[in-house]
């Protein structure tokens, strides 16, 4: 091999290696390193709000992470203006960023008082460095070393600017057939500066329930319109299988079982949490008791700062099954699993047992969760099987309005509704 073939082949070697070795982020919440637990993003004030701003308000919200990693590691962050379906929009940054584009997270502490060692990260946003300046749906990213190919996570959250009025209300499904297990949605949105020139074309509504980004409907029109007032009503779309109210577990204490724990014991550095095991046979009747819709909150016992102090833990579930759930597999969702259907979160089958089983490493604190059968090649969590769908389920659901004005670059959030169904109709 003469010397240029060796040198066009080291090139070649060199141009492959850097491509397999590149991380894609997706444009929705996930965690790209194993070591990265625990990430909340909620508006300063309250850990259960939805990342939402109103545009120049001089409201923050915080992001929080931990990692495990024992070595100290320089993360960056951005922020990409995305469309109403979160695709990247086509602006540049200078557009909808003012100051820079990228920053370091550099506020960090470590854990103390802690059996397992962790950095926590934190990050107050928008700050003086880095704020966006227009409205719609934003990722953020968190990288590592700078660059950009090592993600480490990303979060969607959103920048309103209020242009029309919203009225939702949540109803028991008008549907014979689904009148028991599912809810309606109804949202009337009044345009009293007549802003919205085409609204079959340019307006749309997205609506989510709780925080899930996979039970979702995406791209809805007005079906009735009465001069300014656009109204979305339709049985046979607005619609959400009710679900049920979420399980929950305590681990804030190492010493005491709490309720639905079935023991503690101690296999150094780990305290291992016993779930009390629960059978794969959802009841004929709803039963109420409040929940925190699948959400998460870190507290232990005798610590005054659980941030830092709060321990990680094993936590191990087990759901009884006779047989292997149909067409595909089964997980413990929610905040715990970072509202994701992936492996960190799948359930293995036993035979031998006849049970689903779990081991998730999490930080001490309460947590809500279900069990839910995600179909192959599929995010979308299915209850039917696990936990059943039942009309009079208290859930919230998220409404987002969007517009694209002719001429305009971007899909514009012009409208932001949270509606609740507790108290049905």
């Amino acid at each position: 091999m003469n010397h240029k073939k060796a040198i066009l082949l080291g090139i070649i070697i060199l141009f492959f290696s850097y491509s397999f070795s590149q991380t894609e982020f997706e444009y929705r919440n996930k965690i790209y390193k194993k070591n990265i637990k625990t990430v909340l993003f909620y508006r300063a004030g309250w850990e259960f709000t939805y990342p939402v701003l109103e545009l120049n308000s001089g409201k923050q919200l915080i992001l929080e992470f931990d990692d495990l990693n024992p070595e100290l590691t320089d993360y960056y962050y951005t922020i990409i203006h995305c469309t109403a379906d979160w695709q990247p929009s086509d602006l540049n940054p200078l557009e909808y960023i003012s100051g820079y584009e990228e920053e370091q997270i550099d506020n960090f502490e470590n854990s103390f008082g802690t059996l397992i060692q962790y950095t926590h990260y934190s990050l107050i946003f928008p700050n003086e460095n880095m704020k966006p300046v227009i409205s719609g749906n934003y990722l953020l990213l968190v990288y590592e070393d700078y660059d950009r190919n090592k993600p480490v996570l990303t979060r969607r959250f959103y920048v309103v600017t209020p242009k029309v009025k919203v009225k939702a209300v949540v109803k028991r499904s008008t549907q014979v057939s689904d009148m028991n297990t599912s809810q309606e949605i109804i949202v009337d949105v009044t345009d009293e500066q007549n802003y919205i020139t085409n609204p079959q074309d340019d307006f749309s509504v997205t609506i989510a329930q709780n925080n899930s980004q996979d039970i979702i409907l995406t791209g809805l029109k007005p079906n009735f319109i009465k001069g300014n007032v656009y109204e979305f009503y339709d049985p046979h779309v607005l619609k959400f299988l009710g679900g049920n109210e979420f399980r929950y577990i305590n681990t804030k204490s190492t010493k005491f079982v709490t309720d639905r724990i079935q023991s503690i014991h101690f296999n150094r550095p780990y305290y291992i949490f016993e779930v009390i095991p629960e059978e794969c046979n959802p009841s004929p009747t709803y039963s109420y008791f409040q929940d925190i819709n699948g959400e998460l909150l870190i507290t232990a016992e005798h610590v005054g700062n659980p941030t830092l102090e709060a321990d990680y833990v094993l936590v191990d579930f087990s759901f009884y099954c006779n047989k292997v759930l149909p067409e595909g597999n089964l997980y413990v969702y929610g905040a715990v699993s970072d509202w994701n259907c992936n492996d960190n979160n799948k359930m293995t089958y036993d035979y031998g047992t006849k049970s689903y089983n779990l081991r998730i490493l999490l930080k001490q604190g309460f947590y809500n969760y279900q069990y839910v059968l995600c179909k192959k090649g599929s995010n979308i969590p299915d209850l039917t099987y696990t936990e059943g769908n039942y009309y009079q389920t208290e859930n919230n659901y998220v409404i987002f309005l969007y517009n694209l004005p002719q001429g305009g670059q971007y899909d514009e959030l012009i409208g932001y509704k949270v509606v609740n169904s507790l108290k049905i109709h």
